[in-house]
């Protein structure tokens, strides 16, 4: 399909306010749409058209990027970037309080239908810690199948432990742990009762 001059600069315009409203570099935002900085280039200065669904991704992402950054919430590379930091001090007690409170802010932005949900729809990077990133994908995809958002993050889909993980409730003990994991938990080969996963 052939473009017209004006078509091809106001889609390259469109594109270049998304990329503002990112918030992000070219190149990062290169980076989590899956594309390279070089080809991004070229979308932003009409030299080359996206298809209908990477135009649809970048103004999308961009529009979540941009409401989870008013309202504060987080996004997968930013949890990341803060439990690896939290990891990095030896502090796995607040590392494990900031993936719970992840899931809660974005369980309050599908709740409320925010943009802000399609930030997490994407990322670029993973918790470095396998544990902390399978059990991040868990609760994150949980969250997506329980609403009636239309997408889902495929980064979710993949991360589990080859070797089991069990956060043990001091009180009760592992095998009561055990027995109470959510089986969706379970599957990613982390036992953690599901009372401990509330709000943090």
């Amino acid at each position: 399909m052939e473009f017209s001059a004006a078509e091809r600069e106001q889609i390259a315009g469109e594109l270049r306010s998304a990329l503002a409203r990112s918030g992000l570099t070219q190149d990062a935002f290169a980076h989590l749409i899956g594309t390279s900085r070089s080809r991004l280039s070229a979308y932003l200065n009409a030299r080359t058209m996206p298809s209908a669904a990477l135009y649809q991704r970048i103004l999308r992402t961009a529009a979540g990027l941009a409401s989870a950054r008013r309202h504060g919430w987080m996004t997968p590379d930013r949890t990341a970037e803060e439990v690896d930091e939290a990891l990095r001090s030896g502090d796995e007690d607040w590392a494990f309080k900031l993936v719970v409170q992840a899931r809660d802010q974005l369980r309050a932005m599908l709740e409320r239908n925010d943009p802000a949900s399609d930030a997490w729809l994407l990322r670029s990077r993973p918790i470095s810690d396998p544990r902390y990133d399978a059990l991040l994908a868990a609760l994150i995809q949980h969250e997506f199948d329980q609403s009636d958002h239309p997408l889902r993050p495929e980064w979710a889909e993949d991360p589990h432990l080859e070797t089991t993980w069990t956060q043990t409730n001091l009180r009760r003990g592992e095998e009561w742990t055990r027995m109470h994991t959510p089986d969706w938990l379970a599957r990613r080969g982390i036992f953690i009762a599901d009372r401990d996963l509330m709000t943090a």
